[in-house]
């Protein structure tokens, strides 16, 4: 207890007390994915909010292990959705694999190192009504013919791409591990 202590000290805030009071948080890197979460969540969940399930999207930076190890600590039902950074086996497995065993932490993210990060992860899900990606974005097929070049769109326009996505009453499709953290559940033993 003790040690949980001196961690809450050096990580008191605002996003601390939002893991400890909600049901359940699911813990992104930065804004562009907690957009992305949020509309994928209303979408599974027609129409219903992350927070009216007491669901808590929570933007912590490069902080995953600091917040984990609270979430371990007070046995708190934490989901990461995470990119692979393009090295899946040392950005993802090495890197929480202290928390594999873990019944309350579900560790998301792809497999696929050429998908390396949240944009090309929302391409490929996409890929067969890419029409339908230009559309959202607001680009046209002659600037942007093919999945690469809008890829590389979304990352230069990281932000303003993901407000899109969240606006948007098309139908999109979601990265599955994105899919994966709305609907895990720590089950109780």
């Amino acid at each position: 207890m003790e040690k949980l202590k001196n961690i809450l000290k050096n990580y008191a805030g605002f996003d601390t007390l939002r893991l400890i009071l909600c049901r359940k948080a699911i813990l992104v890197e930065g804004p562009s994915d907690e957009l992305i979460v949020q509309k994928a969540y209303i979408r599974k969940k027609n129409g219903e909010l992350p927070i009216e399930d007491e669901v808590d999207v929570i933007s912590v930076g490069t902080s995953f292990l600091r917040f984990l190890e609270i979430a371990e600590k007070i046995k708190k039902p934490v989901a990461v959705v995470t990119d692979n950074d393009g090295n899946y086996e040392s950005k993802v497995q090495k890197k929480y694999k202290l928390y594999g065993n873990c019944s309350t932490i579900q560790i998301c993210s792809d497999s696929n190192n050429t998908l390396n990060t949240l944009e090309p992860q929302i391409v490929e899900a996409n890929k067969k009504q890419l029409d339908t990606l230009r559309k959202i974005l607001g680009i046209v097929k002659k600037d942007y013919p093919d999945t690469q070049s809008i890829s590389d769109y979304m990352q230069k326009h990281k932000t303003d791409c993901a407000l899109k996505v969240f606006d948007t009453d098309e139908d999109i499709k979601f990265p599955q591990y994105i899919l994966d953290a709305i609907g895990w559940e720590y089950e109780q033993e």
